[in-house]
């Protein structure tokens, strides 16, 4: 017989806890349902779980950080235990579930560890904990907050809106670069391959009239052989400039100069601001819905965030909310990462005791404006691309025909 603890709602969903004796984790859930109490979290005490945990560990934890699965299959994953734990299944039971229903091997993997562990005695939030690739340190500190207050199955259906609000944010932002990108990379193959393989065969052809030739045919020409005469040092020096670039943006200056530019480039920079600012504000809501502390959140939302100059700002707010002030000063010292109207929102939110209320809304504003901005911008981008591959090609081809109206006028005198 083995001693158990256990966390359970009774009829009116109040959280209690406690110990049995039993034999099985199963044997517990079924005396706590005939007792009228609904099973939140069973798992050995410490002793058991003492015993339980002297195994190896598994290798997805040897090797670092932990099995790594994709972010739709943690919102699957989020979405089921949810549903299951709010019918009165037992997280135990409910990863057994899971895994038994699991047809990716990674999902499998990852599952049947956290099941482990968990079976083990360990804390369902400490589990998710080994594979921060997997879960976000925001999911886990919901998962720890409602292991607490008996909340799991709300708290879970919370993070997962959370993971999908994220994924439906980057999947936008994602679109909106891709088309451009993809543009701008097809105009400048065209042209690179016009001046190395096209321009040398007119070359031919004009050298013998170079006097003859419009300055933009020379300027081309001219171009066309220094590409044609150093190509493999072209090669090289780009990769070794991507490299290079890549190996400075890792660095803390180079990250910051690259922030900069996210936030200040045109068109991009506004839709930049939006993103960060929106998920800040639904970190800061999620978690103080949650029951977590706002000086705690604070300090979450800075480790999370993907920009050095708003990780600077929540670092100012959380000094500043140790110091005795409210969230909402500092944020009306940052009118270029914070608007106005945005902060002025957050300080009714503090006067009115509603500030994690407020901060989910004015992240859903400030999500849905994101959303006009990306379709705005999508607009005006197909027509300026066009334009812009337009100018190029039609540039490059006007360079090539120029001399033959040059050349047939000096002929005809």
């Amino acid at each position: 017989m083995t001693t158990f603890a256990y966390t359970a709602r009774d009829a009116s969903g109040a959280a209690l806890s406690g110990t049995i004796v039993a034999q099985s984790i199963n044997e517990v859930s079924r005396l706590l349902r005939a007792d009228g109490k609904y099973p939140v979290v069973v798992k050995p005490t410490s002793a058991a779980a003492g015993a339980a945990g002297t195994g190896t560990e598994t290798e997805a934890t040897i090797f670092g950080r932990g099995i790594r699965v994709r972010r739709s299959d943690v919102i699957q994953i989020a979405t089921q235990l949810s549903i299951m734990i709010e019918t009165g299944v037992t997280i135990t039971e409910a990863l057994d579930c899971i895994v038994a229903q699991s047809e990716r091997p990674r999902v499998k993997q990852l599952l049947e560890d956290v099941s482990q562990q968990v079976h083990g005695g360990s804390d369902f939030s400490s589990a998710l904990a080994r594979h921060p690739r997997s879960f976000p340190r925001l999911f886990v500190a919901l998962v720890k907050a409602s292991e607490k207050s008996g909340m799991l199955s709300k708290l879970l259906l919370r993070g997962t809106e959370y993971l999908r609000d994220e994924a439906d944010t980057i999947k936008r932002v994602r679109g909106a670069l891709i088309y451009p990108g993809i543009m701008l990379g097809f105009a400048i193959t065209t042209t690179i391959f016009l001046l190395a393989f096209v321009l040398p065969r007119f070359t031919v052809i004009y050298a013998a009239k170079a006097a003859a030739l419009p300055v933009p045919t020379q300027i081309l020409m001219g171009l066309s052989d220094f590409i044609v005469g150093h190509w493999l040092a072209l090669i090289i020096g780009t990769l070794s400039t991507v490299f290079a670039s890549m190996y400075y943006f890792r660095s803390a200056g180079g990250a910051r100069l690259w922030h900069w530019v996210q936030l200040n480039v045109p068109l991009l920079g506004t839709m930049a601001r939006r993103v960060y600012l929106a998920r800040g504000l639904r970190m800061l809501g999620t978690m103080g819905s949650a029951g977590v502390t706002l000086s705690d959140s604070v300090v979450l939302t800075r480790d999370m965030c993907g920009n050095s100059y708003y990780r600077d700002l929540w670092e100012k707010v959380s000094d500043k909310i140790q110091a005795g002030h409210q969230l909402s000063d500092p944020l009306f010292e940052a009118p270029t990462l914070v608007p106005r109207s945005i902060a002025q929102m957050l300080a009714s939110g503090e006067k009115s005791g509603k500030l994690a209320k407020v901060m989910e809304q004015v992240a859903g504003f400030s999500e849905a404006e994101m959303k006009e901005k990306i379709a705005e911008m999508t607009r005006y981008i197909e027509p300026l691309m066009i334009m812009v591959m337009g100018a190029i090609i039609g540039g490059v081809a006007l360079a090539l025909l120029l001399p033959v109206f040059t050349i047939s006028k000096v002929m005809a005198s």
